[in-house]
C-alpha cells in the first residue's frame, strides 16, 4: 500500500511538474484531491497570481495572511507558524542521520574505489585470481606452514599482503595499454614469482615481507607512456630526469631492508591500541585528516552564513565545525583499527574456510567499513554535545523573511517531503498552508 501511494504522488508529481499536492489548485493525493476556491485559489484560473504586466509576483507568507486556520487553534492564523514548521523539518535534512549500514556500504564502495585497477582493468584483474589461488593453495591444508602463518595474528597481515601484491604481479605480467604502467619484463615477472613461491614454502616470514617489498617496487612502478613522455619533456627542459630503474630500485639492499623492518612492525599488530597507533601513521590518519576537511568544506556555507549575522553566531559556527571535524578525524582513525583488528580475525578464519582471496578482500574493506562507522557514530555523539549548527539556523530565518526565500524553503522542503514515507501530518499541513499563498 505504501509504495503504490509512493508511486502514485510520484507520478502526480511528474505531471504537475514537481507541483503534486502543493499547489491547491490541483486535486491530488497530497491535498486529498480538493481544488481550493479560496481568496487566493481560482479553480478556473490557477494562474491568477500574475500581475497586469505578465510577470510572476509571489506573496509574503508574512504579509498576507493565511486563511487556513490550524485544526489545533482554531481560526488562529498559521503563517509565522508554518514557516517554522518547515524550517524545523528542513534543518534535519540538513544534518542527514545516516544509519550505521549505509556507513558500511559507503565504506566498502569506497575500498573499491582505492582500488582503481577492478574497475579500470576488471578482467585483467579477475584472471589473475586462480593463478594467485593455486599458489597460496597450502593456506586451506591444516597443518602446513602457511596455514600456520595465515592463521597466525603476527604474521596474518604480511600472508594478506603478500596475496595481494601477487595478485598484482600476475596483473602486471599481462598485456595491456601501457598508458600509466607498460607490460612487465618477463624475466622480471618469473624471478620475482619464483622467489615469492620460495618464500612462501620456507616459511620464513623476513623472506616473504621481502620479496613482498621487492613485488610492490616492481608493480608500481611508472613505466607507462605518459611517465615516459614526462621523463623525456624534462630532460629536454634541463631538468634533472635521471630516475632508479626497477632493477636499480631491488638491488637496493638498505631501502628494501628498511621498508621490510617497518612492514614486519606495523603489520604485526595483535591489539585494537597496536592497529590504532599504527593506523595513525597511515591510513587511519589520512583518512581522518580528508574527514576533517570534508567537514569545513561542507560547512563553508553555514560558517558565511553565521558571520553575516554578527562575529559571535560566526565563531561558535567555526566552533562547532572544529568539534566536528575533530570528532570525524577520532571517528575514522578508530573505526578503521577496529574494522582492520576485526577484519584480520574474519579475514584469517575465512582464508583458511574458503579462500585467501576472499579472506584478503575482507581484510583489505573491513579498515574502511570501520573508519566509516566510526564517523557515523561519533558525529551522533558530538551532535547530542554541541547541538544543530547555528549557521544552519542563520540560513534558514534569512530564508523566511523575503518571499523569495520562503519560496525557496517552500520547494526545498517539498522535495524534501516527497521521499519522506513518515511524514508528520503537521508537516504535510504547513506545506498546503504555505503553498496556498502561492497557488
Amino acid at each position: 500500500m505504501v509504495s503504490s501511494i509512493g508511486s502514485l504522488a510520484n507520478m502526480e508529481y511528474m505531471l504537475y511538474g514537481g507541483a503534486s499536492g502543493l499547489n491547491t489548485n490541483t486535486p491530488s493525493y497530497m491535498n486529498g484531491y480538493m481544488a481550493n476556491r479560496g481568496l487566493y485559489g481560482n479553480y478556473y484560473n490557477p494562474y491568477n497570481n500574475y500581475n497586469n504586466y505578465g510577470n510572476y509576483s509571489p506573496k509574503s507568507v508574512f504579509s498576507t495572511p493565511n486563511t487556513i486556520s490550524d485544526t489545533n487553534k482554531t481560526g488562529a492564523s498559521t503563517s509565522n507558524k508554518d514557516l517554522d514548521t518547515l524550517g524545523d523539518y528542513y534543518m534535519k535534512s540538513m544534518n542527514p542521520s545516516e544509519s550505521l549500514a549505509v556507513s558500511a556500504v559507503s565504506g566498502a564502495a569506497f575500498s573499491l574505489m582505492t582500488n582503481l585497477r577492478f574497475i579500470a582493468h576488471p578482467w585483467n584483474s579477475l584472471s589473475t585470481v586462480g593463478m594467485v589461488e593455486k599458489m597460496f593453495a597450502d593456506v586451506k591444508t591444516k597443518g602446513t606452514k602457511m596455514y600456520e602463518l595465515w592463521r597466525n595474528p603476527e604474521t596474518h597481515k604480511l600472508m594478506t599482503d603478500a596475496y595481494a601484491r601477487m595478485h598484482k604481479l600476475e596483473g602486471g605480467a599481462k598485456s595491456r595499454l601501457g598508458l600509466f604502467k607498460s607490460r612487465l619484463d618477463k624475466d622480471l615477472y618469473d624471478r620475482l614469482k619464483a622467489r615469492m613461491e620460495t618464500a612462501l614454502k620456507s616459511g620464513n616470514k623476513e623472506a616473504i615481507a621481502t620479496v613482498t617489498e621487492e613485488i610492490r617496487i616492481a608493480t608500481n612502478a611508472k613505466t607507462g607512456y605518459i611517465s615516459q613522455g614526462w621523463r623525456k619533456l624534462k630532460g629536454a627542459l634541463g631538468f634533472n630526469s635521471k630516475t632508479q630503474t626497477i632493477a636499480e630500485k631491488i638491488a637496493d639492499k638498505n631501502a628494501v631492508s628498511a621498508a621490510v623492518n617497518k612492514n614486519i612492525a606495523e603489520k604485526s599488530s595483535k591489539t585494537i591500541s597496536e592497529y590504532f597507533k599504527h593506523g595513525l601513521k597511515g591510513q587511519g590518519g589520512l583518512g581522518g585528516a580528508v574527514m576533517f576537511g570534508i567537514e569545513y568544506l561542507m560547512d563553508a556555507g553555514k560558517i558565511k552564513a553565521a558571520f553575516s549575522k554578527d562575529k559571535e553566531t560566526g565563531w561558535k559556527q567555526v566552533g562547532q565545525t572544529t568539534a566536528k571535524g575533530v570528532s570525524a578525524l577520532i571517528g575514522w582513525a578508530a573505526g578503521e583499527a577496529v574494522g582492520a583488528w576485526a577484519g584480520a580475525k574474519l579475514g584469517a578464519l575465512a582464508g583458511t574456510a574458503i579462500a585467501p582471496g576472499v579472506g584478503t578482500v575482507i581484510g583489505a574493506v573491513a579498515g574502511l567499513v570501520g573508519g566509516s562507522i566510526g564517523v557515523t557514530l561519533m558525529g551522533k555523539f558530538t551532535k547530542k554535545i554541541i547541538g544543530e549548527d547555528v549557521g544552519s539556523k542563520v540560513e534558514i530565518e534569512n530564508m523566511k523573511k523575503t518571499p523569495e526565500g520562503q519560496a525557496q524553503l517552500l520547494s526545498l522542503t517539498a522535495m524534501q517531503a516527497q521521499n519522506d514515507k513518515k511524514l508528520d501530518p503537521k508537516v504535510l499541513r504547513a506545506l498546503q498552508n504555505v503553498a496556498a499563498q502561492y497557488s
